[in-house]
This record gives C-alpha cells, sequence and structure tokens, in this order.
C-alpha cells in the first residue's frame, strides 16, 4: 500500500475520531518522512507518536520537527528583560521538560524515540521569533516512497493533550486538486528548516539534549563504550607531569611506536579533572588517522566528536553549535579532530578561537605545523598545547622549526628508541644492511646531475628551484637503482612461500606496480598500498596482513606516519629520502610490540657504486650512511651490521661514515654550506 491507498477523511475532529489512531498512525504506517512544524512540542506527545512507529523505523523513516520549546513565563520574561541569553532559556526550558518526561513516559515508547535519536532518524530544530512572541503555527506532511504526500494543519500541537487529550480539528490535504496547497506547506517547511523564514530563527536543538535522550535507550548495542582504565606506565607519568609542570604546554619527543596518543590523551583528561571541562582539538597529518584517534579517545571515555576536514559545509555548522554550546556550559566535554590542511583554514580558526575558556590542543606528528600555512593560526590563545612527534625538528627549515617551539614550548620529555627498546615499549630488531650497485646508466645520470648541482651552486643568480628539483631527480636515481629490486626478488625468491609473513616493502613512487607483480609472481599473497587505494579498502587490507591472508604489503608513503601496523616482522627498505622523518617514522611502525613477535628485522638496501669516482663514491655514501648509523646503533647485531658494510668503506678510507648521524650531518652541512663546493654535490636533499 501506500499514502494514494489510504481511506482518509478531509478532516479530522475529535468529536467524531481518535485523531492519533484514525490519521496518525495510519500514516506513518505508510509514510517514509514525517515532517512537523507545530508551536508547542513536550516529550510526552513524542511518546505517543513513538507507539505507531515500529513500521516506519522498518523502512528507515525520517522525522524532522521544528517547534517551539515550552517556556514557563519566567522564561519568558527572562527572555524579554535580557536577563539570559535566549540559548540559555530554551536549552534549560528543554532540560527541564526532559527531567520531567523521563519519569513520566512510558518506557517502551522512550526507548524507541532514544533509538530513533541515536539512529540519526529523528531531527529536532527549535524556532523562536525575533520580537519575544510566540512561534504558535501547526502544519504537517507525510511522504511515502512513491513520492505520495499527505499534508495538515489544525490546532492540534505535539503535546500529549494535542495528539490524545483536547479537543482537536485537523484539515487535511491529499487530493489532486490540493496539489497546489500542500507544495505551498512543503516550502513553508524547506523555508523554515533552511532558517529562511522572516521573522524567526531556527537552531539546532543543543545537542546535551540528544545526549540526554539517548542515553535512556536500551538494548543490546551500548550508547557509548565505558572508558578503559589505562594506568600510565612509569615513563608516561613522567611526561605528564612534565606538561603539568610547564603550565599545560611543550613538546613530547618519543620514539615512534611508544604510545604518544595515549600519553596526550592522558594528559587531557588530567586536564579535565582539574578543570572540569574540555573542549579538545587534535591535528593530524591524514584523514585516514582521524577514526583511529576517535578510536583511542572513545577508550578514554571521550564521546562526542566533530570530523574537520573536507567539504566545509560537512563540518562547520556542527563545529558551531558545539562551540556555542560549550560556552554556554550545555555541553562539558567536545572532541574537534581536524588534518592541517584544514586547521589552516579561515573558517576552522575562526570558530576555535571563540571557545572560551578550558581548551587543550594535541599536535599529532607536530613538526607538520611548522609549514608556512600553518603560522596565520588564531590557536595560540588555547589554555593548553601539547606536541608530538619523534622528530619534532623539521628538515632544512630552521624558521619552521623554531616557529614550533614559540608555539608549544619546548620539547620537555624526551623518550628514546634505546630507552624504549630496553623498557620493552618497543620490539628488539635486527639490522641488515644490503649493498647495492649503480648500472652504468644510473651512475652516468647522477654524475651529470651533480655537475649541474655544483654550477647552479657556483651561480648567485641560481634558481632555488631548479636546485630542489636537481637535487629531487638526483635521490631519485638512488631510490629507484635497479639492482635493489633485483636483490629483492632474488631474496624472496630463495625464501620457502609460507614462511613469509607481516611483511612490509617500501618503494620508490612509480615502481609499486611492478614490484607487487613481480612478487606475485613469485607466488606470495601481496597487495598495494598507497594513494591509489581507497580509504575504506584500506583497513580491509590491514586487517588481511594482520591475519597473515596477506603476506606482503607493498608501500610508499602510506605507512609513514600514524597508521598502525605492530603485526609487523620484516621490512624491506628500498627507498628512502635522508631526511631522518621518513626512516625513523617506518623503523617505529615496525618495532611496535605484538602478541608473538619477539624480534623485528630490517633490510636496508644502501647503494655504494664500486664503478664511481673516489669522490662520486664519498659524496653518494655520506648521503646513504647516515640512515645506516640511526638504524645500526639500536640494533641487537650491530656489531655484524657495521662489519657486513665497513668493509666496503674501508678501501676509501669512509668508516668513519658509519658513525654520523643525519642531524649531525645536518649541522655539519648547515655551517659548510655556501664555504665549499665539494660539499654542494653531498647536501642532503630538503624531502
Amino acid at each position: 500500500m501506500s499514502l494514494k491507498d489510504l481511506d482518509l477523511k478531509y478532516k479530522y475532529r475529535s468529536s467524531q475520531d481518535e485523531i492519533h489512531r484514525d490519521f496518525y498512525e495510519k500514516c506513518l504506517q505508510e509514510a517514509v518522512k514525517y515532517d512537523r512544524a507545530v508551536g508547542y512540542f513536550t516529550s510526552s506527545s513524542l511518546s505517543i507518536l513513538a507507539e505507531g512507529l515500529d513500521v516506519f523505523i522498518e523502512k528507515d523513516g525520517i522525522i524532522r520537527i521544528i517547534a517551539n520549546p515550552h517556556l514557563t513565563r519566567e522564561d519568558v520574561e527572562a527572555i524579554e528583560f535580557g536577563y539570559k541569553a535566549k540559548h540559555d532559556v530554551i536549552i534549560e526550558s528543554m532540560l527541564r521538560e526532559l527531567e520531567m518526561s523521563s519519569q513520566t513516559i512510558k518506557e517502551d515508547a522512550f526507548n524507541t524515540l532514544a533509538w530513533l535519536i541515536y539512529k540519526d532518524k529523528l531531527e529536532i530544530k527549535i524556532a523562536f521569533t525575533q520580537n519575544n512572541s510566540i512561534y504558535h503555527e501547526k502544519f504537517g506532511i507525510f511522504y511515502d516512497e512513491q513520492g505520495n504526500r499527505v499534508a495538515f494543519s489544525g490546532s492540534s500541537n505535539e503535546t500529549a493533550g494535542g495528539i490524545r487529550n483536547n479537543f482537536e480539528k485537523i484539515d487535511v490535504f491529499f487530493k489532486e486538486e490540493e496539489l497546489e496547497r500542500v507544495n505551498d506547506m512543503e516550502q513553508d517547511f524547506e523555508d523554515l528548516w533552511s532558517d529562511s523564514t522572516p521573522s524567526l530563527s531556527v537552531i539546532e536543538i543543543p545537542d546535551i539534549i540528544k545526549e540526554k535522550l539517548s542515553s535512556y535507550r536500551k538494548g543490546s548495542k551500548p550508547m557509548s563504550k565505558n572508558p578503559k582504565q589505562i594506568k600510565p606506565r612509569p615513563y608516561q607519568e613522567k611526561a605528564i607531569q612534565a606538561v603539568v609542570d610547564n603550565d599545560w604546554h611543550g613538546i613530547l619527543e618519543m620514539a615512534t611506536g611508544t604510545g604518544k596518543t595515549i600519553t596526550s590523551l592522558l594528559i587531557s583528561k588530567e586536564f579535565a579533572k582539574e578543570r572540569g571541562r574540555i573542549f579538545l582539538v587534535i591535528l593530524v597529518p591524514f584523514t585516514h588517522l582521524v577514526d583511529q584517534w576517535i578510536e583511542n579517545c572513545e577508550m578514554m571515555g571521550f564521546e562526542h566528536f566533530t570530523k574537520c576536514y573536507g567539504p566545509k559545509k560537512s563540518w562547520m555548522n556542527q563545529l558551531q553549535t558545539y562551540v556555542r554550546d560549550f560556552n554556554l556550559g550545555v555541553v562539558d566535554q567536545h572532541v574537534a579532530i581536524t588534518t592541517y590542511r584544514s586547521a589552516a583554514s579561515k573558517e576552522f580558526n575562526d570558530l576555535i578561537s571563540k571557545i572560551r575558556g578550558n581548551s587543550f590542543l594535541i599536535a599529532d606528528e607536530c613538526h607538520y605545523f611548522g609549514v608556512k600555512s600553518m603560522r596565520k593560526n588564531k590557536l595560540g590563545n588555547m589554555d593548553a598545547k601539547v606536541g608530538l612527534s619523534a622528530t619534532p625538528q623539521r628538515w632544512w627549515d630552521d624558521s619552521g622549526s623554531a616557529y614550533i617551539v614559540s608555539f608549544f614550548g619546548p620539547v620537555v620529555y624526551e623518550y628514546d628508541m634505546r630507552t624504549a627498546i630496553q623498557n620493552k615499549a618497543l620490539t628488539e630488531y635486527s639490522y641488515h644492511p644490503i649493498k647495492a650497485e649503480f648500472n652504468d646508466d644510473e651512475l652516468h645520470r647522477y654524475e651529470q646531475l651533480t655537475k649541474r648541482l655544483i654550477y647552479l651552486y657556483s651561480d648567485e643568480k641560481a634558481n632555488s628551484d631548479e636546485i630542489s628539483e636537481v637535487n629531487r631527480k638526483r635521490s631519485m636515481i638512488i631510490s629507484k637503482a635497479e639492482h635493489k629490486k633485483e636483490l629483492l626478488f632474488e631474496m624472496l625468491a630463495d625464501k620457502q612461500r609460507e614462511s613469509v609473513s607481516h611483511t612490509l616493502v617500501y618503494c620508490a613512487p612509480g615502481e609499486i606496480e611492478e614490484i607487487t607483480k613481480n612478487l606475485s609472481d613469485l607466488g606470495y599473497r601481496v597487495h598495494r598500498f598507497d594513494s591509489e587505494v581507497d580509504m575504506d579498502e584500506r583497513m580491509k587490507i590491514l586487517d588481511a596482513f594482520d591475519r597473515g591472508t596477506i603476506q606482503i604489503l607493498v608501500a610508499i608513503k602510506c605507512l609513514d606516519e600514524g597508521v598502525d601496523v605492530p603485526s609487523t616482522r620484516e621490512a624491506f627498505f628500498l627507498s628512502s629520502t635522508s631526511n631522518p622523518r621518513e626512516f625513523v617514522q617506518r623503523r617505529g611502525r615496525i618495532l611496535r610490540n605484538h602478541p608473538n613477535k619477539n624480534i623485528a628485522r630490517i633490510y636496508d638496501f644502501i647503494v655504494l657504486p664500486s664503478l664511481a669516482s673516489d669522490q662520486m663514491y664519498k659524496t653518494i655514501a655520506s648521503k646513504e650512511l647516515p640512515r645506516f648509523s640511526e638504524f645500526s646503533r639500536f640494533a641487537i647485531n650491530n656489531y655484524n651490521a657495521r662489519q657486513e658494510i665497513g668493509h666496503y668503506l674501508e678501501p676509501y678510507h669512509l668508516e668513519y661514515l658509519m658513525d654520523k648521524l643525519p642531524w649531525e650531518v645536518y649541522e655539519e652541512f648547515q655551517k659548510m654550506e655556501g664555504n665549499d663546493e665539494n660539499n654542494e654535490g653531498i647536501r642532503p636533499e630538503n624531502q
């Protein structure tokens, strides 16, 4: 059946009809949408409405209600004389109504209502006039799946008395000759809903009301997760205290995989405990990290979130509502999570800057905070600011690094890789450097680009963009050296296929398809993991990798920051820049603790071309060896790794390069830059 098939009357009057049964219930059973604009609404009226909603719910029906809240005389007087802000009075009035309703409404009906709100099937907005009079019109429209409509208007309010007890009359419109009236009512409602009706203001129902209603819902699916009681580890307690002692500011420089996320959330909970409330803002580098942070927040007891990324219209209204409600004291806790890209927008900054007190900022991978687009932010007045990074200093960007410290404060707590491994916060690992060669063409191209760089650095009029591009092309020759792939395929061809599992392969851009195909041809269950893979699909892939269904993941950069792959046991580094942020993050991904993983293995392909001249060999070794130095110093096979690579360096008297850490090389080049043209060929690329 449909609305068109109903035997409806042109009017319903209490003297002859039971309006809630003869009209409302009939229409609800055939409808998939119900719009209602009404002078008075009380939750007791919705309990009566809930009684006929079973079929409506099964059809995924949507209800939209616009109403004037039921205000007492004192409330109206408070509005009129300005003793309270309108929003304050409206919120308090509805809160009183809800507290009363929780004791008087039948449990099952209210449970239905709670489920409707929880499932976003019921939306409510509040209308109030701009001259302090009462919004009092009453009409509604039912819609079915075929597009048929039934409109009605009359004296009935959306209250228990209006629907069932009072003497009421409604007029009904559904015939072809009444189409103009139906269209007119539909347009009137849409104008109300979009807040475009003159002399009226229509606002979202405050989220605290939704929360209270939802809290009554019962059933097998919980409304919210119980916060997990997490006892801070000793090193986390030190980090918490360090931030508290620095007036809720500072940078946590903690090795990847040591729990920076949980540590920062523990700090935020201490802040909320001291202040009594918190508006938490979290910045992340990539959208796929948002849900990961939400999971951790939920585990810590946070319940309400606004995801601020993508089209601005998809989040601005919700964020604006929560900021307003927080400032009014209606909500005591909210979490807004955004990407650095959206955090740089004027709209986000304007809204967050309106938070009045008790605000807390967490910047995940805070080295991104130093980009130029973030330096005009309006977040400086937030009460607490915590930056997280294993590598907070920016590579070849001193001004960006200085800005990060000026905003968050200094590093107040460090937890390095060696300590984390000793304390079993991270897994031990063995490090296996694999020497790779250049072929003739690669060596020739590298030499030509190096000559070009030397010329450009000596030319005062040289274009900095061209220098960066030549540097990029030269580093890409190392990243894409053909011999690396040949060695990888040989190593995996020699392994028993089922002995390989939980293995990552990091490759250069443009090579993922070739490597994935070749590993598949070798008989491995392999999958690519890059920006071409849909976001929803990524979680499925990671789950299959965790279970061992997928043996090998081939990635470019998607696994560098934030993505948890703790089950990883082996990793092959075919491609890495000289930027320590990249390879330190990658190592951290691999060393996360996981059941049945006692040790991790890292295979690092290092280009040391034996056909190169002594100077060129030194140039390339100076770019490749800082990574070796960083990786080998904490490896359980440090001595063997040094022996393996040392005998390639000994003929050139370059053994000392095995002890040059990335930031030491960086500082040396800062001092020498521009003084010796021979140094220009070995400057670490700015990637």
